[in-house]
């Protein structure tokens, strides 16, 4: 499994946070609003040249409803939402990216409408993406968008799209909704990358392992069972370097085969 973290907390890219030489990971995943890539919803393409220059791999995650620069809601009808996934994919393509993460669309007034849209619009894309040598992961969200509950992912399984677990969203579903945790088992086998963070509870917080109410232990229940080929410390709050570096030593010390030997998860909200 490599090991990344998000653009937010990269030095080099957002201006915050740590230096690669510092976090030594093995790729950066870049968020739009971090990374300079758009620029009045064009391409950058100088910022794509300096980024190249960085010297690390990358994975994409696409803009969502609410991001600042180019947002995207698959949860609309019409033309827009592919026309600007087209331009993250050229994207992608350009910085030799395997995957884009991306999400489901807003549920508005119909979830009905969200849903039908959410898979229209990933149907056409994805044979754009494979020609241009990408694959879409798509993640699980939470309250308000398509992609909270596991059962909402598998039709997306179905269509030969494979999942991104994100361990914070789940977590938020489970205290939320009273769901069990080990009910998004479901989706393990088909959860070929991770996003990694804790809350506690209530908002999506995106803090390290360790601040949060969620903890080592089922993150590491989850790099065992999904098998995962990528990890992303996908953090926006922390309470210091210290709280970032434990967890990337956390797992680095896994072993590379399996990575550990612990229990299937079991049990309810609490993770």
């Amino acid at each position: 499994m490599k090991l990344g973290v998000n653009s937010y907390i990269v030095k080099e890219i957002s201006g915050k946070g740590f230096s690669l030489d510092e976090l030594q990971v093995d790729f950066v995943e870049l968020g739009f609003d971090d990374s300079g890539i758009i620029k009045n919803e064009e391409i950058n393409w100088e910022a794509l040249k300096n980024l190249k220059g960085i010297g690390v791999e990358f994975t994409l995650h696409a803009p969502t409803a609410d991001g600042k620069n180019l947002p995207i809601d698959l949860g609309v009808y019409g033309k827009e939402p592919v026309k600007r996934m087209g331009k993250v994919i050229r994207i992608a393509n350009h910085l030799g990216t395997e995957v884009i993460v991306v999400h489901g669309g807003d549920i508005g007034k119909s979830y009905t409408k969200a849903y039908v849209n959410t898979l229209r619009h990933l149907r056409k894309l994805k044979p754009i993406a494979e020609d241009h040598g990408v694959k879409l992961v798509v993640e699980n969200l939470f309250e308000g968008r398509i992609g909270a509950l596991p059962h909402e992912l598998l039709p997306f399984v179905s269509e030969g799209f494979e999942l991104c677990f994100d361990i914070g969203h789940a977590f938020l579903t489970s205290m939320n909704s009273g769901l069990k945790m080990d009910e998004f088992n479901v989706l393990f086998p088909y959860a070929t990358h991770l996003h990694i963070h804790d809350n506690n509870g209530s908002r999506d917080e995106h803090r390290p392992l360790g601040e949060g109410m969620i903890g080592f232990s089922y993150a590491s229940r989850v790099v065992e069972l999904t098998k995962a080929e990528r990890a992303v410390l996908e953090i926006r709050r922390y309470s210091g370097k210290g709280s970032i570096i434990s967890n990337v030593s956390f797992f680095r010390n896994m072993p590379d085969e399996n990575f550990s030997k612990i229990e299937k998860a079991e049990g309810g909200s609490e993770a």
